[in-house]
């Protein structure tokens, strides 16, 4: 028997019609779990159903700023009014509730398993043209540097996507959510943030946001203090303000250096911010600080972010 030198035409890529089947059978399936976000001051983005009791997450430049007038428009035709449970302006996340139960949601896949040149598919609302489907594949990884001590990683693909997309998921081919789309590179490179970094995010988040309630300025050591640490230490957290709470507890007051918080070093704003996030108010923290050039630890209390209004 002659055994055949042709190569064999199969190939293990998906035939042009199986693909196109298996993107409609994707995009019916997320659609119901996709939402447009509205707003009343810059018109609004996309949004994806994170849980069934209404938790949606949103890019955090797609929300007002004072978290004002939201609305959430469903593809069962419904409209309901969303209020910001979170957000996180370093990383562009929101995360919004609406009053409802058992709705469709997306299941968030892992992130860190993607591959360059895997296909990977957007829906949002391009232009204000609703729930349309964009496809293409993962170009690489990036990160980008949000703070001195933090940079933040991000899925870049070629997935065509335009101003209404902002908040919107990037799927793979399982139709889970790999990422959370958010800008747009160069032109020709959409950047989305990953799925893990969402699923940490929402995972450290309190039942109710916490602060310590004073703003700080980054300030260099003096010799003599820096003569006082057991570690090497050039800067701390300089108190600049207080609310009126925390002044009102006589537990830090302005002028005091902050060092660090429950034996972590407090390196910027974005570090208390990401300590304080596994807290709820009513805890206490114990701070390391200068006060009079003295050496010193002191218990405080966390507040609500309400206090600071």
């Amino acid at each position: 028997m002659t055994q055949s030198t042709t190569p064999s035409t199969q190939s293990s890529y998906p035939l042009p019609d199986v693909f196109s089947s298996a993107l409609t059978a994707l995009f019916d399936q997320a659609r119901p779990a996709i939402v447009q976000v509205r707003n009343g001051q810059h018109g609004g983005g996309t949004g994806i159903v994170w849980r069934p009791d209404g938790q949606i997450i949103t890019n955090n430049h797609v929300v007002p700023r004072d978290g004002g007038d939201i609305q959430v428009h469903f593809t069962d035709g419904r409209t309901l009014p969303a209020r910001v449970i979170q957000r996180q302006p370093e990383f562009d996340l929101a995360l919004l509730k609406v009053a409802a139960n058992d709705l469709p949601f997306l299941e968030a896949g892992d992130s860190s398993k993607l591959r360059v040149g895997e296909w990977v598919f957007a829906i949002g609302h391009p232009w204000g043209q609703r729930w349309t489907v964009t496809a293409g594949i993962m170009s690489s990884r990036s990160t980008r540097q949000i703070d001195e001590d933090v940079s933040i990683p991000y899925i870049k693909s070629d997935v065509r996507l335009a101003p209404g997309n902002s908040g919107g998921p990037l799927l793979n081919a399982d139709g889970d959510v790999v990422g959370v789309n958010a800008m747009i590179f160069g032109g020709d490179l959409s950047v989305s943030i990953p799925s893990n970094v969402v699923s940490e995010w929402l995972s450290g988040l309190p039942k109710a946001p916490a602060i310590l309630g004073v703003g700080l300025q980054r300030s260099e050591l003096p010799a003599n203090v820096q003569a006082q640490l057991a570690a090497s230490r050039e800067y701390g957290q300089l108190v600049v303000s207080v609310v009126e709470r925390v002044a009102a507890q006589q537990e830090i007051f302005l002028g005091d250096l902050l060092l660090d918080i429950d034996g972590q070093p407090i390196e910027s704003a974005a570090s208390l911010r990401r300590h304080l996030a596994s807290k709820a108010p009513g805890d206490n923290v114990s701070l390391t600080l200068i006060r009079g050039g003295i050496l010193t630890t002191i218990s405080a209390s966390l507040l609500p972010v309400s206090s600071a209004n």
